[in-house]
């Protein structure tokens, strides 16, 4: 049996939607700085920590509303993250704690500030997964534009890398839901990340932006048919 057709926004609040895809979009900015301050990028480290600080402003009323404490956790942990980067601290103490705001943390933002109906969708996650894997096309091949070793064009990198990737897990996450579909969504992301970061998060001498892009199409494609929207 298909899953719920059509766009989500149809059935759940918009806004419940953005709220998801910005949890997610702060797990990709997390899992790059813990990546980048292990290869001593301590600056685009700082950075990837700030954008996941405006990630979670975003959500952090919801999240205030019915867990005051886990907020207040959060706000915190920014804190000593910013004061272990700036102190150079060993990466296994910083990567630890970047690692429990990715997971745990994360996982009861997000169901702090998306009802269970929006949360249990599978069409939710999949329209969240393919914005991800949208945008992170547009980062690397932005990346390509302007140049990959220049300064906007690592960081630009370094976003598509933290998207796909992000993208990549949610597929595998919602794999049971795609049924027939499931090769080419989950296959299209995979080829795209395997084609565009071989060198992992470091930016490597030459970027693929149309096998990026066209691995990407494939994944959008089997969401229309598996779901009957294209985000």
């Amino acid at each position: 049996m298909k899953p719920p057709q059509g766009p989500p926004s149809a059935r759940h609040p918009a806004s419940e939607i953005a709220a998801e895809l910005a949890g997610e979009q702060m797990r990709a900015h997390l899992l790059v700085a813990a990546r980048l301050y292990n290869n001593g990028r301590f600056q685009f480290a700082t950075d990837h920590m700030a954008a996941a600080e405006a990630n979670y402003r975003t959500i952090a009323q919801a999240v205030r509303t019915r867990d005051s404490v886990l907020d207040r956790e959060f706000n915190a942990a920014f804190g000593v993250i910013a004061g272990q980067i700036a102190q150079r601290a060993q990466p296994l103490t910083v990567t630890n704690r970047m690692g429990i705001l990715q997971g745990q943390f994360l996982d009861a933002a997000i169901q702090d500030s998306v009802s269970k109906p929006a949360f249990n969708d599978p069409g939710v996650a999949a329209l969240v997964m393919m914005r991800l894997a949208n945008q992170a096309a547009r980062e690397y091949a932005l990346s390509a534009r302007v140049g990959n070793f220049t300064p906007r064009g690592k960081r630009a990198y370094q976003d598509a890398f933290g998207l796909l990737t992000r993208a990549s897990s949610i597929s595998h996450r919602i794999s049971p839901s795609l049924g027939p579909q499931r090769n080419a969504i989950v296959n299209g992301i995979t080829d795209a990340h395997g084609a565009g970061f071989l060198t992992g998060v470091l930016v490597p001498r030459h970027l693929h932006p149309a096998q990026v892009a066209a691995g990407v199409r494939r994944a959008e494609q089997g969401v229309l048919k598996r779901f009957g929207f294209t985000a």
